[in-house]
């Protein structure tokens, strides 16, 4: 895949890869098969990929670059969360 195409781009050209491989095997109409695919965890996650607006010719290294950085802010945010609380202490019985 080249790092110049889209993220929607590679995103669709997944879901259709998927469906297909998926309608060959079943027999069903590819367009049940896109339908069955859309409904996986992974599938909705794609479709998401696929359908988020983003920034005119953002590119993939970009949008990776974007996600990991949203990633270590949660990541970040959720550490001082849990330095905030008390510690648990076991209890002696």
């Amino acid at each position: 895949m080249s790092e110049d195409r889209s993220v929607d781009e590679m995103a669709n050209e997944v879901l259709m890869r998927q469906a297909k491989a998926r309608a060959d095997r079943s027999g069903e109409p590819i367009e049940e098969a896109m339908e069955a695919v859309l409904n996986t965890e992974a599938g909705a996650q794609l479709r998401e990929l696929r359908d988020v607006p983003r920034r005119d010719g953002e590119n993939v290294e970009e949008w990776q670059i974007g996600m990991a950085r949203e990633r270590a802010e949660e990541r970040a945010e959720e550490l001082g969360d849990h330095l905030d609380e008390p510690p648990e202490h076991p209890k002696h019985g």
